[in-house]
């Protein structure tokens, strides 16, 4: 799933119409560079560290976050689990965040079919030691699904998003922490078709919503010149 792209994108497309493509194209970047910051989202897909049972590898298995600019001084996590038929009855269960003091839960979102409370259980990220750094979670900074939590955790085609206060910083300093490995979120998927469960942690590799804007931008213009 990727969100719309910010309206500063949408609209250089429109005034590009009729004019260079090659100084266009330059402007675009320009203006997705100075906004995308304060108005892109940003995906990291959640990449599975443990090796429980024969899934933790599956291509069927797609998670991931988006992490979006919220109202002022805040910022929202989405979760979304877009894996396939395969693995229909596959949940995020639990959601924990290494954070190192920069968020404060402000609030949870649950999109239809999902609900979560706090704190999670187990109190840290299962498998979370064998990280170099281990993953340590953050205190208070963990979700834990309702029971019956692969009924009310966040299954194939659902998800939740979780809203957080940043505390004396900035949203540009939570991307930062994201990208640095200062800021860790990770989930614990159960349910999976062998019994097994597996805990996933983002990958500091996101993709920025205006980044992709300008990737789709670029395959127009190739797809004219043929």
């Amino acid at each position: 799933m990727i969100a719309n792209q910010p309206a500063s994108c949408q609209k250089v497309k429109v005034c590009m119409r009729g004019k260079p493509f090659f100084y266009g194209f330059v402007f675009c970047c320009v203006l997705c560079t100075s906004a995308s910051l304060l108005q892109a989202s940003y995906v990291y897909p959640l990449e599975v560290i443990t090796n429980n049972g024969i899934y933790y590898n599956s291509p069927d298995l797609d998670l991931y976050v988006e992490v979006t600019n919220g109202e002022a001084g805040q910022v929202d996590f989405t979760f979304y689990n877009e894996s396939n038929e395969n693995l229909a009855d596959s949940s995020i269960a639990r959601i924990y965040f290494d954070d190192n003091s920069l968020l404060g839960v402000a609030g949870i979102t649950e999109g239809d079919g999902t609900s979560f409370g706090q704190p999670g259980t187990p109190g840290n990220l299962p498998g979370g030691n064998s990280l170099e750094p281990p993953f340590v979670t953050s205190e208070e900074i963990s979700f834990d699904g309702d029971s019956p939590s692969p009924h009310l955790g966040v299954n194939p085609g659902e998800w939740l998003q979780i809203t957080f206060d940043i505390n004396g910083g900035t949203f540009a300093a939570v991307i930062d922490g994201l990208n640095t490995g200062a800021i860790r979120i990770a989930t614990h998927i159960i349910a999976l078709p062998d019994g097994s469960s597996e805990s996933a942690v983002t990958v500091p590799e996101p993709a920025t919503v205006c980044l992709l804007g300008l990737g789709s931008l670029a395959l127009l213009r190739k797809r004219r010149m043929v």
